[in-house]
């Protein structure tokens, strides 16, 4: 490490400053977006969540979405902390396509800053730190996700000052390291229960410190019993909140890959392909490689991390069919590999070496850019543009009635999120004209789609005449008479 670095002579703010500025800045082309691009149907889904909650409820126990049917809609995703932080924002700042992109950036910014400062528990060097956060800003993931509407952002950021405050509480017991390490935990692990990873390396400090024989050993079990009820009682209340309707929206079980030769490829695929290119970056790669080689050469007989590896092996395994397709499940892995990383970098002995994993690590954003800055893309939008560049006139059609039949649209959401309506999905061309059928029984009074020919089949068929009122690109707005 060269001590007469500049970065040694700035200041802990000045160092905070210039990473907040830098995370701005490789996102300031794509803040003016709305939801697009990769995992779209996630964020339109925590986004209809956000906006159900600001036009019709702001109680945050019930969360409403649009695929309703006949219902009121409420049914029950994760704790909705994002979803309703947005919605206060759409309540001051009135409703916007891309406030969430602004949340977001936020969110992100609090997640960089709680690193630098986790980083600085450990590694007590703000240079190391600088490095961490700047590590954090340069996974493809994490630079993706961070102007994103997924709640992990959220979890992921909780995680990260839990994690600080316990270890402050373990320097200090000061009050106020319970209350923040309390807070911060249960709202990552309402959020998203596997963000209680840091629980394993709790654990292991327990272990290898023998806290069970010391007084903060009270503390310890008071904050981890208030925590996982918090996070178990959410779950539960959102089992409930399912049953109500019978909206099964939000899966809260473990959905598994099946086929023994399907799992093998997905497992060896995310390690071989995901996890250099954008789990944890070229960029970066070398210093987690570092760390990984020289985590079996001097803590192969430590007992934290083989608690923590047995952890994220449970994770890693169980998540197996979520991992194949949803990218911002690793959001949870980031903290730990930059950790790891920075530490491995330290252990280095060459110089020269050093110097030049450094050099990857300041051009890690530029890789994540050139990884990620595709989904935003016009062509990669997934959404069909007459639906962003139509909102007032889609807004006019869609309030002509309350109760709509969507589709064609697979995800459920998307669809029902752009064209502002509620009511009942029509998922696919599997599903036929009964389909109509019975969701006008239910109270289905019109139908938009995209796909006019299968519709005009399934009117025809049912012997309907219905009137179109209007269209806005291909989606066509027809109510039944």
């Amino acid at each position: 490490m060269v001590k007469n670095h500049l970065l040694f002579r700035l200041k802990t703010w000045h160092m905070l400053v210039i990473l907040a500025c830098l995370q701005m800045a490789i996102h300031l082309p794509y803040l003016k977006l709305p939801a697009v691009g990769n995992h779209v149907w996630r964020q339109c889904n925590t986004l209809a969540v956000a906006r159900n909650y600001a036009q019709e409820d702001m109680n945050i126990l019930y969360p409403r979405i649009d695929k309703r049917y006949q219902s009121n809609g409420i049914t029950g995703p994760q704790f909705t902390s994002y979803d309703y932080t947005l919605a206060l924002g759409y309540k001051i700042f009135g409703f916007s396509q891309n406030l969430h992109r602004y949340l977001s950036l936020c969110i992100g910014i609090f997640a960089i800053i709680g690193i630098f400062f986790l980083s600085f528990e450990y590694f007590n060097s703000k240079f190391l730190s600088f490095l961490s956060g700047l590590a954090l800003i340069g996974i493809p993931e994490f630079y993706y996700h961070s102007i994103n509407a997924v709640p992990d952002l959220l979890a992921l950021m909780s995680m990260i000052w839990g994690w600080f405050f316990y270890l402050k509480y373990l320097k200090s017991s000061q009050i106020h390291t319970i209350i923040f390490t309390i807070l911060f935990l249960s709202l990552a692990g309402m959020t998203k229960v596997m963000y209680l990873m840091p629980g394993f390396i709790f654990f292991g400090d327990i272990w290898i410190h023998r806290r069970w024989k010391t007084t903060k050993i009270w503390g310890i079990l008071a904050m981890g019993s208030v925590v996982l009820g918090m996070s178990l009682g959410w779950y539960y209340w959102a089992k409930i909140l399912t049953s109500m309707n019978g909206i099964y929206e939000f899966v809260h079980e473990i959905r598994f890959i099946e086929g023994l030769g399907a799992k093998t490829m997905a497992f060896f695929a995310n390690i071989l392909s995901d996890l250099p290119e954008t789990w944890v970056g070229y960029g970066f790669l070398g210093m987690f490689v570092v760390g990984v080689v020289h985590f079996f050469k001097f803590k192969f007989k430590d007992v934290r991390f083989w608690i923590l590896g047995f952890g994220f092996v449970l994770f890693y395994v169980a998540m197996q069919y979520q991992l194949k397709v949803h990218g911002y499940y690793t959001l949870l892995f980031q903290p730990f590999i930059v950790l790891l990383g920075i530490w491995g970098w330290i252990k280095l002995k060459q110089q020269k070496i050093k110097q030049l994993l450094l050099f990857f690590l300041v051009l890690s954003p530029v890789w994540s850019w050139m990884r990620m800055n595709r989904n935003w893309q016009p062509e990669n939008w997934r959404v069909s543009h007459a639906l962003i560049e139509n909102q007032q006139v889609i807004k006019q059609l869609s309030d002509q009635r309350k109760r709509w039949i969507v589709g064609v649209d697979q995800s459920g959401c998307v669809d029902f999120y752009y064209l502002q309506a509620k009511g009942f999905p029509w998922y696919n061309l599997k599903e036929k004209s009964d389909l109509f059928e019975k969701f006008r029984k239910d109270g289905a009074e019109g139908l938009i789609t995209n796909d006019t020919v299968h519709a005009q089949q399934y009117f025809k068929e049912l012997k309907w005449s219905p009137r179109c009122i209007g269209h806005v690109g291909e989606y066509y707005w027809y109510v039944f008479e």
